[in-house]
């Protein structure tokens, strides 16, 4: 089975960061966080934060490159969003 990457994971993922600690350790964020250096790991502005622990590790393919690189802004275009899914009234 082909190893996913975070990029697969994205367009399920609400706007806001996505990160990897030093650990591989992925975590979604709503607002930008900052490196906190140190402790090499992402710090929450606001303490909204939450891990991707639905998947393990090994689940996700290894970001290529540094912790402090892994930083993604998710977000989704409005046209993007519509298109993704299909609202059935019944009737």
């Amino acid at each position: 089975m082909k190893q996913i990457t975070i990029y697969d994971l994205l367009p399920l993922l609400n706007d806001g960061y996505v990160a990897m600690d030093v650990n591989g350790n992925w975590w979604w964020y709503k607002l930008k966080p900052r490196a906190h250096k140190r402790r090499k790991v992402w710090k929450a502005v606001t303490g909204q934060n939450m891990k991707l622990n639905s998947f393990e590790k090994k689940d996700i393919a290894p970001f290529d490159g540094d912790w402090k690189d892994s930083l993604i802004n998710v977000e989704h275009k409005e046209e993007e969003w519509n298109t993704q899914y299909i609202i059935v009234e019944k009737r």
